[in-house]
């Protein structure tokens, strides 16, 4: 995937640049207003706490000036690069979902016992649902360093792909519009760090008819990870979110 061979100098970055640039999270912002709206009758109506949580959390760390600190503090990490990059990737995984699940606990009562079991749940669901992502952008992001200059596109269309964001636009083309500027930052920011502990590349970006390269990839790599997925959630349900939190 990568290797510890590969030495890239860091180029001078750019401050209104990273994974949280200021247009995406002021997008994904915007967005929670009539997302508060739509769901405030919901079974899913804490939704916007979770992406508002995201945020928030997302521009503490990456917002401008400071993804680039928070680079190379991850660069320092000792262990190969790849081996960072995976740990970082799951790690980002494990701690998204803990947010997750004490969303969906909070719509429950928030008693501890539910809160355990919602964020084991979603936890377990979201290790094998990432899986085809950290890997696929790891290999390419490995092969092609300078497609890290993309990583907010990479990751978050990924994400639009993954959420089924596609096909509630072409069924409700407003709700599509509200749901995907938020999308696109969480994903962005769930794959933030892993990315950001790869020496930075000198030089211009990738060409962008890499891109869907780098989906197909990922999705090749999601094959097998999601199908066990699915065999495992129909052996044990009870390991997985229900149905009413994620569509079976």
């Amino acid at each position: 995937m990568l290797t510890q061979a590969k030495t890239w100098t860091a180029a001078t970055p750019d401050p209104g640049a990273g994974p949280l640039p200021r247009w995406l999270a002021i997008l994904a912002a915007v967005s929670l207003i009539p997302l508060i709206l739509v769901l405030w009758a919901s079974p899913h109506r804490l939704a916007p706490v979770y992406y508002s949580s995201m945020l928030v959390l997302g521009w503490l760390l990456l917002g401008q000036g400071r993804w680039q600190r928070l680079a190379i503090r991850l660069q320092r990490l000792p262990g190969p690069v790849s081996l960072r990059f995976l740990v970082l990737g799951y790690g980002a995984v494990v701690a998204e979902e803990m947010i997750v699940g004490t969303t969906f606990a909070l719509a429950e009562g928030a008693a501890p016992q539910v809160w355990l079991a919602r964020m084991g749940q979603f936890i377990a669901f979201n290790l094998l649902a990432f899986s085809g992502a950290i890997w696929g952008l790891g290999i390419a992001y490995g092969r092609w360093p300078q497609l890290r200059a993309h990583h907010v596109w990479l990751a978050g269309v990924w994400g639009l792909i993954a959420e089924g964001v596609w096909s509630i636009t072409v069924g409700n083309p407003i709700a599509g519009a509200i749901i995907a500027g938020p999308t696109i930052a969480v994903y962005a920011i769930i794959l933030a760090p892993a990315m950001l502990s790869l020496p930075a590349p000198r030089g211009p970006a990738a060409p962008v008819w890499q891109l869907p390269l780098v989906w197909l990839g990922m999705f090749a790599l999601s094959v097998a990870p999601v199908a066990l997925l699915f065999a495992l959630r129909g052996a044990v349900p009870w390991a997985f979110p229900s149905c009413e939190y994620i569509a079976c």
